[in-house]
């Protein structure tokens, strides 16, 4: 592997790591990135489709549901 192959593959590392670390939402295009990466990101995301403005898959290992309740109860009193 030449120098310039192993940089391509580390910062194509680095995106997967961001992306499942970081994104709450990921887009299709996102989710088939990652996938190739690893296939058991299966199971750290959900399809909820076009339920969600954000993107076609819940990140499980960002998405937090007390996090989600409170932004909606906010949304609820109005701030």
């Amino acid at each position: 592997m030449s120098s310039q192959e192993i940089y391509s593959e580390n910062e194509k590392l680095k995106r997967f790591e961001m992306l499942m670390n970081t994104k709450e939402y990921l887009t299709q295009e996102e989710y088939d990135f990652c996938f190739i990466w690893d296939k058991d990101i299966r199971v750290q995301t959900s399809y909820i489709g076009d339920y969600s403005k954000r993107g076609d898959y819940l990140n499980l290992n960002v998405y937090s549901e007390a996090k989600h309740h409170e932004q909606q109860f906010q949304r609820e009193l109005g701030f």
